[in-house]
């Protein structure tokens, strides 16, 4: 049976902050920043609310939302925008079929002259580093300068703002960093209980405290959990199908990383906390052969940077999701 979509519990991202939990605060405070001319950048790991907290903004504030995690460059990011402009209606002096095939071959003249018509809108683009292009920051330089259009920025990797400001003359854009944060531990055992009785589900202290202690504040897991649990499902069935769940998504991810980033990710799961000599030692042993210092170093602030991982103390390590990193030391993903 599919997850029933209720309230606290709905597995999608979420437009109305009605059903958003402790995020209030952030919300307000990025809609005064945006009202005041300043660009926000919302940056953490995965399965934090990044979307949602966008999502909620945009919607309050009534601007475009823009999914950039498939997206193809510039090219990519001009055809959503249009497509965007064309859904919500927003009448621009300009021949939008026309503005399509222009993009295919001037995508970043095309969104400038687009961003000019637009008028005070707001432009939300969700993981924007994967629109991989050197002509980015001067296009969001001559929107800052020559438009009313303001942007608000979500991103995966602690990079993105230097991503948004590569070009010199972006240096003056107001940017304002927010760092979306898992949950503390009595945070999720709120959303868990808020959840469970906006959606008529009995869910025990004893299965709250289990879950809470599994799923390392991040509110991902926590929704779907309690997604499962309103489709029925009991304490034990939830936790087992979306561990089968996890951990096909866990694999994906991984899939993604080099093999240096990979085999350090795992050798850190398996340690859970630990320095950087350690860390280096065990992924060598996985490897079955030597890593050089450059190369090891490399691939471990690769994974502080996409959020994976948090340096807790000089030179010591962790990861940020302990439910993920359970999954990779036992089932060896």
């Amino acid at each position: 049976m599919p997850p029933v979509y209720c309230g606290f519990f709905d597995t999608r991202p979420k437009a109305s902050r009605d059903f958003v939990f402790g995020r209030d605060d952030v919300i307000n405070e990025l809609e005064r920043l945006l009202n005041n001319g300043f660009w926000p950048v919302i940056l953490g790991p995965r399965r934090v609310g990044k979307t949602t907290v966008m999502r909620v903004v945009i919607n309050e504030l009534g601007g475009i939302y823009i999914d950039a995690s498939t997206a193809m460059g510039l090219r990519g990011l001009g055809l959503r925008l249009v497509d965007e402009v064309r859904r919500l209606n927003i009448r621009v002096r300009l021949n939008l079929a026309v503005l399509q095939l222009d993009i295919e071959r001037k995508p970043a003249a095309t969104i400038e002259r687009l961003i000019k018509e637009l008028g005070d809108v707001i432009i939300g683009i969700d993981e924007v580093q994967n629109i991989i292009s050197p002509r980015l920051p001067a296009l969001l330089s001559v929107a800052y300068n020559e438009s009313s259009v303001r942007f608000i920025f979500s991103g995966s990797l602690v990079g993105t703002t230097r991503l948004i400001m590569r070009s010199p003359e972006s240096l003056g854009r107001p940017l304002i960093r927010f760092e979306l944060k898992p949950f503390i531990r009595e945070q999720s055992m709120e959303f868990l209980r808020l959840g469970s009785r906006n959606c008529g589900i009995g869910i025990s202290d004893a299965e709250i405290e289990d879950a809470v202690s599994k799923f390392d504040g991040i509110v991902g897991w926590l929704t779907y959990y309690g997604s499962l649990r309103s489709s029925s499902m009991d304490h034990v069935r939830a936790m087992e199908t979306l561990e089968g769940i996890a951990r096909e998504v866990i694999k994906d991810e991984l899939s993604k990383l080099s093999k240096y980033e990979a085999v350090t990710y795992r050798a850190l799961a398996t340690l859970g906390r630990a320095r950087w000599v350690e860390i280096k030692r065990l992924a060598e042993s996985l490897m079955g052969r030597s890593i050089d210092d450059k190369t090891f170093t490399t691939a471990l602030k690769a994974l502080v940077n996409m959020y994976m991982v948090r340096e807790v103390e000089h030179g010591i390590y962790e990861v940020v999701d302990g439910y993920m990193a359970r999954l990779v030391r036992e089932y060896g993903i």
